[in-house]
């Protein structure tokens, strides 16, 4: 059952970070756009630091899902430093999850099952072939 969490978890948070890196990415366009200025800010730096930001998210969330889709194919758990991102992924998929409405929430609240699924997982593995 490790393998099928692994795997659904790794999914959803593949999707997650291309859906929120490319709205970060769109929403830096629209900044430069229409010129509007972030709290005082350049509208030109405002676009350059929302474009980075959405490409660092994402690449991020693609390395964290990646990791745990290779952990999954080994059939092994997922090592320390995964672990602790999706730690750390977890309470930003519940806190994004409450504040961006019930359908999100909803799609928030399948991903962190699935990752709380992994995390808990005490199963002990299956040989390797011995």
């Amino acid at each position: 059952m490790r393998l099928v969490a692994q795997l659904l978890a790794a999914a959803g948070i593949l999707a997650e970070g291309l859906v929120v890196g490319g709205l970060l990415f769109v929403l830096g366009g629209v900044v430069d756009a229409y010129s509007m200025s972030l709290n005082g800010a350049d509208p030109g730096d405002a676009q350059v630091a929302i474009r980075v930001a959405a490409v660092v998210l994402g690449l991020a969330l693609a390395a964290l899902g990646a990791g745990l889709g290779r952990a999954a194919l080994r059939h092994r758990p997922a090592r320390r430093l995964t672990m602790a991102a999706l730690v750390v992924q977890c309470v930003v998929v519940a806190v994004a999850g409450v504040a961006l409405g019930w359908a999100v929430f909803l799609g928030a609240l399948l991903v962190l099952g699935f990752l709380l699924w992994v995390q808990l997982d005490e199963q002990p593995l299956e040989a390797e072939g011995r």
